[in-house]
């Protein structure tokens, strides 16, 4: 199998492997290793190599605009849109100067700079701290006060003027959405879990999906699929 293979996740353990001639698969050299072990001791992690090219060793990637991490937070990506976005105040802020008028400051922010705020929230939102919440709404907030100038009076009334949700709310309802939009997807559903059967008495259990059984630290109780799996369960 030919191709990028951007990431290679591994459970922890010290042990030496040729992952190409093991698998008898073509790799691109790009191909670098990421260890996750949540261990509370040190584990070393494991050696692997394409060949006779040893494979490096990193900490953070980013799949798909995704920045994933080691330690399964997301303070790299979420400091990344800040500084994505800070750039693109500036832009909006320049806009202003120039007599920009509201209306247009407006769909330059929904269409520049609120994207990069939900792009793929359903695979990280639920994971964040509260402090990453409150980082991502103040570029919002930052927006809402260079898009009204003077007319700014408190976030609440910019965002009813300017028709828009909080941050907080559109990752919150993101994984909703997607969650519906696997369980009706032919080639996707199987990404959840399966229906739970129809009940044959009365019960006050009337969960949608079959619930996950695995072990549920923060990391994985939070994460993406468990979560959506839990929203759609509470509909």
């Amino acid at each position: 199998m030919a191709g990028r293979f951007p990431y290679w996740m591994t459970a922890g353990g010290q042990q030496t492997h040729d992952v190409a001639g093991d698998n008898n698969v073509t790799i691109n050299t790009k191909t670098v290793v990421m260890h996750f072990c949540t261990s509370t001791q040190a584990v070393a992690p494991p050696q692997l190599s394409l060949g006779p090219h040893p494979l490096q060793l990193v900490q953070s990637t980013k799949i798909l605009g995704i920045i994933l991490d080691d330690q399964l937070n997301w303070n790299q990506h979420v400091t990344n849109i800040v500084r994505t976005t800070s750039y693109k105040l500036y832009m909006l802020s320049r806009l202003k100067s120039l007599g920009t008028p509201t209306s247009e400051l407006q769909e330059v922010y929904k269409t520049f700079i609120l994207p990069n705020l939900i792009y793929a929230s359903p695979a990280w939102s639920s994971s964040l701290t509260l402090t990453q919440r409150q980082k991502l709404e103040r570029v919002q907030k930052r927006a809402c006060r260079i898009i009204l100038g003077v007319e700014y009076s408190g976030y609440d009334h910019a965002l009813t003027t300017l028709t828009l949700s909080r941050v907080s709310q559109r990752h919150g309802e993101a994984p909703k959405k997607f969650g519906e939009s696997l369980l009706s997807h032919p080639r996707h559903r199987h990404f959840l879990p399966p229906d739970t059967p129809p009940p044959h008495h009365a019960s006050r259990h009337r969960n949608r999906l079959a619930p996950i059984k695995a072990p549920s630290p923060d990391h994985y109780k939070n994460s993406a699929i468990p979560s959506i799996v839990h929203i759609i369960n509470s509909m």
